[in-house]
């Protein structure tokens, strides 16, 4: 659509590096308010900041470059050309627990008070960052001829595989299911009775709309009528559903 927001000389702002910064950016605002909630002090939620964004950045390209390998073996200086976008959220979201846990330890912080901190800001940083997916015009859906259909312009990836073709814009569905999952995170937390109870809720939220949502979205490579990324939330949403449970009669007992 618009994946360059606009050009001063030879310097250029993209659209998807904007948003995908000024969702880091949010995200880690929202995380200050929780972390005071929590007793965590902000100076930690700055230090632990810096690591998250470096690892899910990490982790999201490591995951893209690897899906699309066969590309990137014969173009490797484009591995590390984010600017054109490819980054895989789960791959990022991963890489950035564990960082999380690895910190918590290391500063000794109570892991799902920190955890919990942390899902709100995720969720609305995740909402902002699709809309610079769907200027860019990736991460795009599949044809359809509701009346809401997107035809991407020539020289975007989703041109590339669907010419003048109208497609689900999924990346304003995904930005849509997680604001409405931000405000529900935020609405929850006004009534948390046990550490993880958002974590896990978030969890849940963001399973559930990525498995309804690969059905509307275009992937190259489908196991058994389902997306990789189906296959990789389901164990995500089982967690999610165990830790409510277990935490949630942990708490009752």
């Amino acid at each position: 659509m618009f994946p360059v927001l606009f050009k001063f000389g030879g310097l250029e702002l993209r659209s998807y590096g904007f948003f995908v910064a000024l969702g880091f950016a949010a995200g880690i605002l929202v995380s200050f308010v929780y972390a005071r909630r929590e007793k965590i002090a902000r100076q930690l939620i700055l230090d632990l900041a810096l690591w998250v964004i470096i690892a899910s950045v990490a982790g999201a390209r490591l995951v893209y470059v690897l899906g699309q390998w066969d590309y990137y073996r014969r173009n490797l200086p484009e591995i590390i050309m984010l600017q054109n976008g490819g980054l895989v959220f789960l791959g990022g979201l991963l890489l950035a627990l564990l960082t999380v846990y690895l910190f918590a330890r290391r500063r000794r912080l109570p892991l799902l008070k920190l955890l919990d901190a942390l899902t709100p800001g995720t969720a609305l940083g995740y909402a902002i960052g699709r809309l610079g997916c769907f200027l860019n015009g990736c991460c795009f859906g599949l044809p359809t001829t509701m009346p809401w259909a997107i035809v991407f312009p020539r020289g975007s990836l989703a041109a590339a595989y669907c010419p003048d073709t109208a497609l689900h814009p999924t990346q304003l569905y995904a930005s849509l299911s997680m604001l409405f999952a931000f405000l529900a995170l935020v609405w929850l937390y006004r009534a948390k009775k046990f550490g993880g109870q958002i974590l896990f809720s978030g969890l849940v939220f963001y399973s559930l709309y990525r498995f309804v949502i690969e059905f509307f979205r275009f992937s190259p490579l489908r196991w058994l009528a389902l997306t990789p990324s189906q296959w990789l939330v389901i164990p995500l949403f089982v967690l999610g559903i165990w830790g409510l449970v277990h935490f949630g009669r942990y708490r009752s007992l």
